[in-house]
């Protein structure tokens, strides 16, 4: 499993890490309510300042490795991209399968959104 991290989304990374300290994670929110579909939660970047034990996997990108939760690698198929549209000032997480996330937030330790 490998995700590739375009240009622009490298780009607006920095520029929140440049704001926020903290090492890169995808992470799993679980959402209560969900949704009516059966989805019960969506993928965020989490910029993580201590350890967190749900971050037990890594996966390779074009950034290096990225700290993962191993239990929704299974939501995840090959050929991830995560892309930032500015025309949307949104970061966008997609497979072979299709469309993931359109508007992938940046979280804190807390879960506080940064962006």
């Amino acid at each position: 499993m490998f995700l590739t991290v375009t240009e622009p989304a490298i780009e607006r990374i920095k520029t929140i890490q440049a704001h926020y300290p903290g090492k890169l994670a995808l992470y799993y929110n679980r959402i209560t309510g969900g949704y009516a579909c059966g989805i019960v939660g969506t993928f965020s970047l989490k910029l993580f300042t201590n350890p967190n034990e749900e971050l037990n996997a890594t996966i390779d990108s074009t950034i290096g490795k990225i700290a993962v939760q191993q239990e929704r690698l299974t939501d995840l198929k090959e050929n991830i991209v995560l892309d930032y549209k500015n025309s949307k000032n949104s970061l966008i997480l997609r497979s072979d399968a299709g469309l993931i996330n359109d508007d992938v937030t940046v979280l804190d330790n807390d879960n506080n959104k940064l962006f």
